[in-house]
């Protein structure tokens, strides 16, 4: 009830915002002013569902990279897509110049890249575009750039310093990024970045028996040290009036450590047992490389040939040592040292052809077929030490290579029914082939149609309606096919060479409004049927029975999304609140209990306001934004675990422009350090069957309830960023 109590809340946010933004509509007369060409691009562009933005729209928010502008597009968030293996299917809903970069790397990540001062628009697209390279997005940003200059781009800079709650140590990043031009037909851009993040988190831990009572404390401590470099370079390249290459490069080496201790008490504050630990990457890189080649035989014709590879290697050794109060096997009470030597190798090869086809005005064709090939190898040594030498300890699945060869022809058609309604259709089928070797041996075949179609209907200058019916099939993650353990947590997953993918039937209906130029509120309804949803099963093998990634049957999502943007100009000018929710209920039988559940790891609901007040007399803006969000649970075969953050998260921040040139932000994130919550439900197992899962007797033997300060959530953090261009 209140998460419901929360969506409606949203809603009437946006429904009580809404004069407000009316008083806002841009004014008819200086058809000069950012506003006033928005409005205009926006009239212009209705019948195709584009607003355009000139560049000088967002000149007030004094951006410094284009991820900057995205950023500020009315009624906008960027979505990265999703991170599979495979082109196709990790589409963002952003495209620069109208295509996809032939790259995976987070397309917010890549805006980050991109100067400003390069870009000369940006278009909004809603609804299906025939004319880009994107498809099966009901919405898309079309990131417009200029003609490269004689001597290229200024070099744009970023440095940043963050104090970081607990750890005692300042963090820092610094960014510099420059386009060079190589001709008429040729600019390069090159980018090069040095993070470096020393962040600690500390935790209270209390076990309790079925009674309530307390039976032990522990106190615990992480501090990751993480540093490294990434370069990066793009090359674009128009060799005639009819071609266009691009190549581009990114490899990011990093070196991090963490360390780790927990130490465990009786009530009586006597000392129990202590665990430290140090993990070192020794070898810790990614690397990419891709390119694609475009060449246009006419307007109505067009072929494009994609080609990408990706590389990963990491190595990574462990050492933990227990000790106790009465150990005797070397100085401070030595009892055991564990090790553990763990290697991954990762890559993946794709190529991605397809043929553009506008038979007539109405319709654009789309014709290709992507391959790929994948493969993930792991090896995970156990060693335990009492003080006689190490000794290995087995463990399932700790040494498998899996690789899988994928080929998806698809066909797609966008059809210009009328001036106000598109509909897009379009056909994938997927055939893969996975072998895993190693401590398991399996090899199967998979085959999947996924048919897609999105209706969208211009209902008016300000309003349109977007709906959607798509089959989706959720890339295996090879890691989960490989064992994993947690020492700190006492926990292991087993590899699974039986999972399955998650397909989903997905419908969706979306209803854009927009007042005028800086305003617009979307809301949209959705309903996944989920075949084969991915969780958690136990898995018998020799050494006994594991919790391991697995399907768990069928179930169902459905939710309402709330996002929007509204200036807030007759209650405070130059001002403006932005604003985004989601709640969903989601339910699946539980294989263990019977019951009905939610999904393991989804959240039910979040929310998110932001808040912006430029003073541009002042040359300052200052903001702030608050983030809330539900719980969530995890559910294996003795334990239920159930992560909370209570509190909401509120930041703040202040830009100024008083140096020409350049833009100094200072933000304080996370001023409430809401502290985070874990709590582990044991239960304990039926006498009479010793060899069910626990959990289904319902009967609680302990409970562990984690208080955690910091972490990726709760970490309090002051930093000062100066950004500009020289």
């Amino acid at each position: 009830m209140d998460s419901v109590k929360r969506a409606v809340g949203l809603v009437a946010l946006a429904a009580g915002l809404a004069p407000v933004a009316f008083a806002q509509q841009a004014p008819a007369t200086p058809p000069a002013t950012p506003d006033a060409v928005a409005v205009a691009g926006a009239k212009a562009g209705a019948a195709e569902g584009v607003q355009v933005f000139e560049a000088a729209f967002f000149k007030q928010y004094n951006p410094v990279t284009a991820a900057d502008i995205v950023n500020r597009v009315p009624g906008f968030d960027i979505d990265d897509g999703e991170a599979l293996r495979g082109f196709g299917a990790t589409a963002g809903n952003v495209l620069v110049n109208g295509e996809r970069p032939s790259s995976k790397v987070l397309i917010s990540e890549q805006l980050k890249r991109i100067p400003a001062d390069s870009v000369l628009r940006v278009e909004l697209v809603s609804g299906s575009a025939s004319n880009m390279d994107a498809r099966g997005q009901t919405q898309l940003v079309n990131v417009v750039l200029k003609q490269s200059k004689a001597g290229g781009s200024p070099t744009t800079f970023v440095f940043d310093l963050r104090d970081i709650q607990y750890s005692e140590r300042v963090g820092w990043g610094v960014q510099l990024t420059k386009t060079f031009s190589l001709g008429e037909d040729a600019d390069l851009t090159l980018d090069f970045q040095l993070p470096n993040l020393r962040g600690r988190t500390e935790s209270f831990e209390t076990v309790r028996n079925a009674a309530g009572n307390l039976t032990l404390y522990r106190e615990q401590i992480g501090q990751p040290n993480n540093m490294g470099i990434q370069g990066s370079g793009v090359l674009k390249w128009r060799p005639s009036a009819q071609d266009t290459v691009s190549f581009n490069a990114q490899v990011a080496p990093t070196w991090n450590t963490t360390n780790l201790a927990s130490f465990s008490y009786a009530p009586s504050g006597a000392f129990v047992q202590g665990l430290a630990g140090e993990i070192d990457y020794p070898t810790n890189y990614t690397a990419e490389l891709g390119g694609d080649w475009e060449h246009r035989f006419s307007p109505e014709l067009s072929v494009k040939g994609i080609a990408l590879a990706t590389f990963t290697n990491i190595d990574q050794d462990d050492i933990f040592r227990i000790y106790t109060p009465t150990g005797t096997a070397g100085p401070g009470g030595l009892f055991n040292t564990q090790t553990f030597a763990r290697t991954t190798e990762a890559g993946e090869r794709v190529g991605r052809g397809f043929l553009t086809w506008r038979p007539d005005p109405a319709h654009t064709i789309d014709i290709g077929i992507e391959g790929a090939f994948n493969f993930r190898d792991t090896t995970l040594d156990i060693f335990n030490n009492l003080g006689a030498g190490p000794v290995p300890q087995a463990l399932p699945v700790s040494d498998t290579r899996v690789e899988e060869t994928r080929i998806e022809p698809f066909v797609t058609d966008v059809w210009k029914l009328s001036p106000e309604l598109t509909l897009e259709t379009g056909f994938i089928f997927e055939a893969s082939t996975i072998k895993q070797t190693g401590d398991e041996v399996k090899e199967r075949e998979f085959s999947y149609p996924k048919p897609r179609a999105i209706l969208t209907w211009q209902a008016g200058e300000s309003d349109q309606l977007r709906t959607s019916i798509t089959r989706e099939v959720a890339q295996l993650e090879f890691a989960e096919f490989a064992s994993s353990i947690n020492v700190v947590d006492a926990s292991s997953l087993i590899g699974n060479p039986n999972l399955e993918p998650e397909k989903a039937w997905k419908a969706r209906a979306e209803w854009e409004h927009k007042f005028g130029a800086r305003a617009a509120v979307t809301v949209a309804v959705f309903h996944d049927q989920v075949e084969d949803v991915q969780d958690f099963i136990p898995r018998t093998v020799a050494l006994g029975t594991f919790d391991a990634p697995g399907n768990i049957g069928d179930g169902t999502r459905t939710g309402v999304e709330l996002r929007g943007a509204l200036p807030l100009g007759a209650l405070l000018p130059n001002a403006e609140v932005r604003f985004s929710g989601l709640w969903q209920e989601t339910d699946v039988s539980d294989p263990i209990t019977g019951e009905s559940r939610r999904f393991s790891g989804e959240r039910d609901w979040n929310y998110n306001v932001s808040f912006r007040h430029d003073l541009p007399e002042h040359k300052l803006a200052w903001g702030a934004s608050v983030l809330g969000q539900s719980d969530r649970q995890e559910f294996k075969a003795a334990e239920d675990i159930l992560n909370d953050r209570p509190g909401a998260r509120f930041d703040l921040f202040v830009d100024s422009t008083m140096i020409t040139g350049i833009t100094v932000r200072l933000s304080a994130s996370n001023i409430s350090h809401p502290e985070e919550y874990r709590t582990r439900t044991f239960y304990a197992a039926n006498p009479l069957a010793p060899l069910a899962p626990a959990r289904s007797t319902g009967i609680v033997s302990r409970v562990e309830e984690r208080k955690q300060k910091g972490g990726p959530e709760g970490t309090q953090v002051f930093s000062i960023r100066i950004s500009g261009s020289f």
